[in-house]
């Protein structure tokens, strides 16, 4: 089957994950990238060495426009608005800057047919048709837009543990707290806030300019909102909060549940895990092994659920602890996404 023609707008560190999980996969053709780093030697170096996932074992090199990755040309390109790019023959565009201003652009272009689709990456947008697998993405068939929202890293770990719960038990309330390593955007020293959807903008959120290495860092989480755009009745039930964290990578949550029917935590287990072996992608995975952040770096799976942490009180108040490799599970279910789709062409 022919594969899709791919291009990736912002080569951070989710345009990089996915391009990484790609060639471990070769589920698309990556034909361009379009970055505002003007260096491409620098571009090369980003993807060849990566202090969170290792050395790629690949033959990366590099000339004025182009990427060479094993050989495979990928044209690059340094605009900073993504209506300038030239889509001529590509099928998918994957949107991984995270700027506002690009998401009304977009809008704008997909009503005009410039690519056949649009995935949008960090982003839980009001617009576009939201996808997290465990939930809802069996509506990509009949969905006839051509923007697509694959929302946020929070909320694509969530929204399968609690869609499960919720399917199975019924869910009267409960709270979401999690535990997110620092990002990009952050100060290695005291400073201001810098907004990463609104370049140049100060984050109201002061503390987020604060020395992230040494610091908890407490602050709101976007996550339920961003998976009420899949489960609306979620932002009535439950509360969420959040701290930054300084560690680099791999994220933890625990989830705390008021539902409708009594629960034991063998019921639970056993219902993850019907839920899991007949599953088509990694959404949920279930440990009982004593590890910690550093044991799931590059898992690709949504959500690992904890088993040892798991308690019920009262038979129908239950705690859980899961897991998740914000960008890698994250950009491997937008690879996921961009499959689905080209399947539905």
């Amino acid at each position: 089957m022919k594969k899709p023609r791919v291009l990736i707008n912002g080569f951070g560190r989710i345009g990089r994950a996915i391009t990484r999980i790609n060639l471990d996969h070769d589920k698309f053709e990556l034909v361009a990238v379009n970055d505002i780093n003007p260096d491409a030697k620098n571009m090369a170096y980003l993807l060849k060495y990566d202090s969170t996932y290792g050395q790629l074992a690949r033959t990366i090199e590099h000339e004025p426009g182009r990427l060479f990755i094993d050989g495979q040309v990928v044209e690059l390109t340094h605009k900073e608005n993504i209506k300038d790019l030239d889509l001529t023959g590509i099928d998918i565009v994957i949107e991984a800057t995270g700027i506002k201003s690009n998401l009304q652009e977009i809008e704008k272009m997909a009503y005009l047919n410039l690519a056949t689709k649009y995935v949008i990456t960090n982003v839980d947008s009001p617009t576009a048709k939201n996808i997290i697998f465990g939930v809802n993405e069996s509506e990509l068939l009949a969905h006839k837009g051509n923007i697509f929202s694959a929302s946020i890293c929070d909320a694509v770990a969530m929204g399968p543990v609690y869609n499960i719960i919720k399917k199975e038990y019924g869910v009267i309330s409960g709270y979401l707290v999690t535990l997110h390593p620092w990002l990009s955007y952050q100060n290695l020293l005291d400073g201001s806030a810098a907004s990463w959807s609104q370049p140049g903008d100060v984050d109201s959120h002061f503390a987020l300019g604060r020395a992230a290495p040494q610091n908890l860092i407490p602050k709101s989480t976007s996550a339920v909102n961003a998976l009420a755009h899949v489960i609306p009745e979620v932002s009535e039930k439950i509360g969420s909060f959040s701290f930054r964290v300084p560690t680099p990578i791999v994220s933890g949550a625990v989830l705390t549940l008021l539902l409708n029917k009594d629960i034991t935590v063998e019921n639970l287990i056993a219902t993850f895990k019907n839920i899991q072996a007949s599953q088509r992608n990694n959404i949920i995975a279930l440990t009982s092994e004593p590890l910690i952040s550093a044991d799931y770096i590059k898992n690709d799976f949504s959500a690992i659920i904890d088993t040892r942490w798991i308690r019920v009180k009262n038979m129908n108040h239950v705690e859980l602890i899961y897991w998740y490799d914000n960008e890698w599970g994250y950009s491997s279910r937008v690879v996921d996404l961009i499959i689905r789709l080209w399947e539905n062409t």
